[in-house]
C-alpha cells in the first residue's frame, strides 16, 4: 500500500451517511425510535477525477465499495485490477455506485494516490475536492463502518441476586457485551443500567438485550451502562466480557488545582465529553444517541480546551446540516438552526481553517436564508407549527417573538456575514439585518421599570427569565448601565428562577466568568456539579435540581429513568477552567495571537494546559507567582492591567504581588 493513499467520497457524504446510520438506532425497550425529522442520504452514485503527472511509470490499482469502472485517457478498465501509467500525462475517471450504502474509492498508486488532490461529482456540473480523512488508511478498510476502537473491561463485582447476577463496571462506560460458550437452557435476558435502580427494575429498565437460547455465541450491540442485571442464566452456564467501545482521542488540555473536589469535576468532565465523543458530538450516550445542535455547540468549545481535534467538529457540523433544499429547523429547534451557524464562524475564529469555511458557505447561506424567509415584517423570527421553540427546559414566556431566539437570529446574522466576507463573498444584507435586529430588539424587550430583557412583549405578561438576559450579556447587547442592572435584577436576584440544567449552566457561568464573579463560580461549580458527585455520579447528568431526591432524581420526560445520566453539555467545567481561570484565548483567528489571563477565582492554586491551534500554553498560578510557558509565539500575558509579550518556549515568570518579571 503506498502511505499517501485514503479512502475518497463525496465531499460531505461520509458525515451525512453515519448520521443516518446513528440517527435510526435508537432503541428503547422493545421498540426502535428514529428521529423525528427528515433524514437525508449519500449520493449513491458517484465519480471521480484526476490529472494525474507521472514522472516515471507507475502501477495504479483502484479498489472501491461499490460497482463501476475506470477510464484511463478515454478507455475503460477494470476496478481491483493492476492499471500500468506510463511516463507523462493521464486523464482518469472513476465510476462507482452503491445503492446500500456509501460509495467510496481507494487508488493505489504514487501519483494516483487517493486523497484530497481527487475531484468528485455527483453528475452534476460541479466537481469538489474529495472527501477523506485519516480513519481510513488501508484498501482493507470499509468507510461504511465506523473506525472504532475496543479494549476489555472487568467488572468490579458481580453478585448473585434473585432471579440473576448482577455486574457493576464501576462506572458508566459505552460497551459491546459479548456472551461466549453459552451453557443456558433458555434465552438470557439482560438489563441495563446507568443506576443501579433501572438495572434492577426489569420492568422499567430503558435498554434491554436478549440472548436467544441455542447461542454458542453472541454479541450485543454498543450499550450505555455501569450496571448490568442478567437473567435466565447461571454463572457457570457462560463466558461474559465487555467491549468498550470508543474513539481513541489524545488529551491536550488539563487542569489541577488546590481543591480537590474541583479536580474531580475536571476530571469526570473530561470522561463525560470522551464517552459523547464518537463519529459525531453526541447528547447523550444511552438514551437518544442523536446529535442535537444545541448539544454539540457546547461540546465544541469543551473540545477546544480538551482535545482540539479539528475533525469530530468538521463531521458533527456537516452532519447537522445535511443536505438543500432544507424542510425544517435543524433538530426542528429555531436556536438550534442558529448555533449550528454560529457555530462556523466559531469554528474559524480557533482554526483559522478557510478550506473549510468555503466549503460549508454555501449551506450556512442557504440555511441563513431559509431562516430570513421567516421573517415577520417586524424583522423578528417566530417558531411556526412544527417549530420548537427549545432555549432550555425551564418555564420561559415563549408567546411569539421569543427575545433569546431574537438574540441568537441577530448572532447568526453576524456570523454569515463574517464568513462569506472571508471568503470574498460577503453579503452586506446580512450585516444590515444584524444591525436593524439589535435596534430591534433594544425597542421592544428592554424593560427599563424591570431593568432587564423581558421574554416576549406579544404576551402583556413581561416575563423576566435569566436566558435573554445572560445572552445579552455574553454578546454585548447591553450597555454598561443595562449591564449593572441586569447583574443586580436578574443574576443576583433570587427572586429570578435558577438555571436548572448543566446546558444553561455553561452560558450562565460563562457570563458569570465576563463579569468578574469567579469566586461565584468556583463555588457554583463545587455545588452543582459536586452534588452529582456526592450522589456517586461516575458522569454528569442531563439535569440535577439537589431539591429532588430519591428514585425521582434520575425520572425526565415522563419516564421513571428518562433522564440521561452521561450528557455531553454536563461537561462545561473544562471549558470555563481553561477559558477564565488558565485565561487562555484567542485574540486572532487561529491563535495568531492569544491573551494569557489568568485567575484564581478564589482557589489558592491552579496549574494546566490549554491546546491552541498546533501548540500548547501551560499556565501555573499561586497567589505568589505566576509561571506561563508557550510552544507557540504570538502570546501576551495580561496581569493586573498589564500586559507582557510571551515568546515562545521561553518561560514568563511573574511575582504576582509586584507583577514584575
Amino acid at each position: 500500500m503506498n502511505k499517501g493513499s485514503v479512502w475518497i467520497w463525496y465531499p460531505g457524504d461520509f458525515e451525512i451517511y453515519h448520521h443516518l446510520l446513528l440517527n435510526i438506532r435508537r432503541e428503547e425497550r422493545n421498540y426502535q425510535w428514529p428521529a423525528f425529522w427528515r433524514l437525508d442520504d449519500c449520493y449513491h452514485n458517484v465519480r471521480f477525477r484526476k490529472q494525474v503527472h507521472c514522472d516515471t511509470p507507475e502501477e495504479m490499482t483502484v479498489y472501491a465499495h461499490g460497482v463501476g469502472h475506470v477510464w484511463v485517457d478515454g478507455k475503460k478498465q477494470a476496478l481491483r485490477k493492476p492499471i500500468i501509467l506510463s511516463t507523462g500525462i493521464h486523464n482518469i475517471e472513476i465510476c462507482v455506485a452503491r445503492t446500500d450504502g456509501l460509495p467510496c474509492v481507494y487508488v493505489d498508486g504514487v501519483q494516483s494516490a487517493s486523497n484530497s488532490s481527487w475531484e468528485a461529482n455527483e453528475y452534476s456540473f460541479e466537481w469538489l475536492p474529495a472527501g477523506c480523512n485519516e480513519l481510513y488508511p488501508n484498501k482493507e478498510d470499509d468507510p461504511n463502518i465506523f473506525s472504532f476502537q475496543y479494549a476489555e473491561m472487568l467488572p468490579v463485582s458481580i453478585e448473585k441476586r434473585q432471579e440473576g447476577l448482577l455486574y457493576d463496571y464501576g462506572k458508566e462506560t459505552f460497551a459491546a457485551l459479548l456472551f461466549e460458550n453459552i451453557q443456558a437452557p433458555k434465552d438470557i435476558r439482560i438489563f441495563y443500567g446507568e443506576s443501579l435502580e433501572e438495572a434492577l427494575d426489569t420492568e422499567h429498565s430503558i435498554l434491554i438485550d436478549a440472548v436467544p437460547a441455542g447461542s454458542d455465541k453472541y454479541r450485543c450491540s454498543s450499550r450505555a451502562f455501569r450496571y448490568v442485571f442478567v437473567k435466565g442464566a447461571e454463572i457457570e452456564q457462560f463466558e461474559l466480557t465487555a467491549l468498550y467501545e470508543y474513539l481513541p482521542l489524545y488529551k491536550k488540555g488539563s487542569f489541577t488545582c488546590s481543591n480537590d473536589e474541583v479536580n474531580r469535576i475536571w476530571d469526570m468532565a473530561e470522561y463525560t465529553l470522551h464517552l459523547n465523543s464518537r463519529e459525531f458530538f453526541l447528547d447523550g450516550i444511552k438514551r437518544d444517541r442523536w446529535v442535537w445542535s444545541g448539544d454539540a455547540y457546547q461540546s465544541y468549545f469543551i473540545n477546544n480546551y480538551l482535545y482540539f481535534d479539528t475533525d469530530i467538529t468538521k463531521r458533527t457540523i456537516i452532519a447537522l446540516r445535511g443536505k438543500d433544499p432544507i424542510a425544517k429547523h435543524i433538530n426542528t429547534i429555531l436556536d438550534y438552526s442558529f448555533y449550528w451557524i454560529m457555530s462556523i464562524h466559531d469554528y474559524y475564529q480557533a482554526t483559522k481553517d478557510l478550506d473549510f469555511v468555503s466549503f460549508i458557505y454555501p449551506r450556512m447561506k442557504s440555511m441563513m436564508d431559509y431562516c430570513i424567509s421567516l421573517t415577520d415584517e417586524d424583522g423578528f423570527i417566530r417558531g411556526r407549527e412544527g417549530d420548537w421553540v427549545f432555549i432550555d427546559w425551564a418555564e420561559i414566556d415563549k408567546t411569539g417573538a421569543v427575545c433569546a431566539e431574537q438574540i441568537l437570529f441577530a448572532e447568526s446574522l453576524k456570523a454569515t456575514w463574517i464568513c462569506g466576507d472571508l471568503i470574498g463573498a460577503g453579503e452586506t444584507c446580512y450585516l444590515e439585518r444584524y444591525n436593524q435586529l439589535k435596534e430591534q430588539i433594544a425597542k421592544f424587550y428592554w424593560d427599563e421599570d424591570k431593568g432587564a430583557y423581558i421574554d416576549s412583549f406579544e404576551s402583556g405578561k413581561r416575563n423576566i427569565t435569566r436566558h435573554a438576559n445572560i445572552f445579552a450579556l455574553l454578546w454585548d447587547y447591553a450597555d454598561p448601565k443595562q449591564r449593572e442592572s441586569i447583574i443586580m435584577n436578574v443574576l443576583s436576584n433570587d427572586a429570578v428562577p435558577k438555571i436548572s440544567t448543566p446546558y444553561f449552566k455553561f452560558y450562565e457561568l460563562e457570563a458569570m466568568c465576563k463579569i468578574g464573579r469567579l469566586e461565584d463560580v468556583t463555588k457554583q461549580i463545587q455545588d452543582y456539579w459536586g452534588g452529582m458527585l456526592q450522589l456517586g455520579a461516575t458522569t454528569f447528568w442531563e439535569e440535577y435540581n439537589p431539591a429532588v431526591t430519591g428514585l425521582d432524581r434520575y425520572e425526565m420526560y415522563g419516564d421513571r429513568y428518562g433522564k440521561s445520566l452521561c450528557h455531553a453539555w454536563g461537561a462545561s467545567p473544562i471549558y470555563l477552567l481553561g477559558r477564565y481561570y488558565l485565561g487562555v484565548n484567542q485574540t486572532a483567528a487561529g491563535y495568531d495571537a492569544f491573551i494569557v489571563e489568568p485567575q484564581l477565582g478564589g482557589l489558592e492554586w491552579i496549574k494546566g494546559t490549554v491546546p491552541v491551534n498546533g501548540g500548547t500554553v501551560s499556565v501555573e498560578l499561586t497567589q505568589e507567582a505566576l509561571e506561563v510557558l508557550a510552544d507557540k509565539p504570538g502570546g501576551m500575558v495580561r496581569v493586573n492591567g498589564r500586559e507582557y509579550p510571551l515568546q515562545k518556549d521561553i518561560p514568563l515568570r511573574l511575582n504576582m504581588k509586584s507583577s514584575t518579571t
